[in-house]
């Protein structure tokens, strides 16, 4: 039978090895791998495609307070989960090593457990995920904005918009048309979506 270094040492790689896995292969369930969770405030494989005005929402274009609580990571977070086991491993293999008692050595594996789980999850990913949620919650200011193109939208292609954001700055997007039509240099349009790495427009009706 494994004595306890033994095994704090597997659980502890083994902790290591998922949390790898959930790096490389990504966001684990479209919400860094909760389980029961809800995902993300879309569904469309795109960040902010398909956006639309949720109860609590005071105009368009604007992410419902509180969303950042809703999309931060959890406990039941396969990041936080697996680098909790990391720490339950290592706690228990130094309380082993040092000479203490096998039946006093698991209670403290179990403290490493819930002390790196815990610094993780508050000190590490809720700001990650509230970086996130701020760059998330500014691009969903600019639908609704008006913009002018500054370089032609081809046909079922892109081009790119400029426009200015709620603040005032001055916003450079690649954008291609909702309707999949080519747009021409300077006519107005406006920005009806968000599409990874760029924003879907509408060519104004006063254009033509």
């Amino acid at each position: 039978m494994p004595d306890s270094q033994t095994l704090f040492i597997a659980i502890g790689v083994t902790g290591f090895l998922i949390l790898l896995l959930s790096l490389v292969l990504g966001e684990i369930g479209g919400h860094d791998g909760d389980f029961g969770h809800g995902g993300d405030l879309d569904h469309s494989g795109d960040l902010g495609h398909g956006v639309s005005v949720e109860p609590g929402a005071d105009e368009v274009g604007t992410v419902p307070e509180g969303s950042a609580d809703l999309d931060a990571p959890t406990w039941f977070s396969i990041r936080v989960l697996a680098v909790s086991l990391v720490g339950f491993g290592a706690a228990g293999y130094v309380a082993a090593f040092s000479g203490v008692p096998g039946l006093l050595s698991w209670p403290l594996a179990g403290a490493g457990f819930l002390a790196v789980g815990a610094a993780t999850h508050r000190f590490i990913l809720k700001p990650l995920a509230r970086q996130q949620y701020n760059s998330m919650s500014s691009r969903y200011g600019f639908v609704g904005r008006t913009g002018v193109v500054t370089l032609d939208i081809l046909p079922h292609g892109t081009g790119q918009v400029t426009f200015n954001d709620r603040a005032g700055a001055r916003i450079t997007q690649t954008a291609s048309s909702d309707h999949g039509e080519g747009v021409p240099k300077g006519t107005p349009v406006t920005i009806v979506d968000l599409k990874d790495g760029g924003v879907v427009v509408h060519r104004s009706a006063f254009s033509d």
